[in-house]
């Protein structure tokens, strides 16, 4: 199966946000509170499609419609999360990983590779996941490095497998209907909101 990707020109401005699944009871007694990490994240996101007319705003429109509202999963490159700077081809460094370490290798050697904050993607189609770094990493002699991540691992990816570094993608799902403003002139903005679809 295909993964329809949502056209990433038209995206004017979004919001992106890491969400835990935490709770807190708090004492009517004392005030303390007692709380409950269940350990799921995901990725919420909220983005403006830019104003569009015409045959382009009804292509747009139809894309949304064929996603077929809640049911619609989508693959979304995140335009301000790539590192096109980067001249490496990195791997997963072995299988059977988990939690919010990886082991990778690939890179240019005793450099530095990622940098708190980027941003990389593991997986294809309805399996593409996306990842945070959390901690600067510099590659060893050998180029191999331990990245340090954020979510945790869904699943261990395949020793071998290619991280997606210059263009990081998510796997989403949308949250509700996609509603479509449109004026006299034919202008049409679109908003979305759609959550990691796991």
């Amino acid at each position: 199966m295909t993964v329809p990707t949502l056209p990433l020109h038209l995206v004017e401005n979004l919001e992106r946000r890491l969400v835990a699944s935490v709770t807190a009871a708090t004492s009517g007694f004392t005030g303390s509170q007692q709380v409950q990490d269940w350990g799921g994240e995901w990725w919420d996101f909220t983005f403006e499609m830019a104003l569009t007319r015409g045959r382009e705003a009804r292509r747009l429109s139809a894309f949304f419609a064929a996603l077929g509202g809640m049911r619609g999963q989508f693959l979304f490159r995140d335009p301000s999360a790539g590192r096109s700077d980067l001249l490496a081809d990195p791997v997963v460094s072995g299988g059977g990983q988990s939690g919010n370490t990886l082991l990778t290798s690939g890179w240019a050697p005793s450099l530095p590779v990622l940098e708190i904050g980027d941003f990389i993607s593991l997986g294809s189609d309805a399996d593409t996941r996306l990842y945070q770094i959390t901690a600067d990493a510099v590659a060893d002699a050998s180029g191999a490095v331990t990245l340090q991540i954020t979510p945790r691992l869904r699943s261990s990816p395949l020793s071998g497998a290619a991280l997606e570094i210059v263009a990081p993608a998510v796997f989403l799902r949308l949250t509700g209907p996609v509603p479509t403003r449109i004026n006299r002139a034919d202008n049409h903005r679109f908003s979305v909101t759609a959550r990691e679809a796991l």
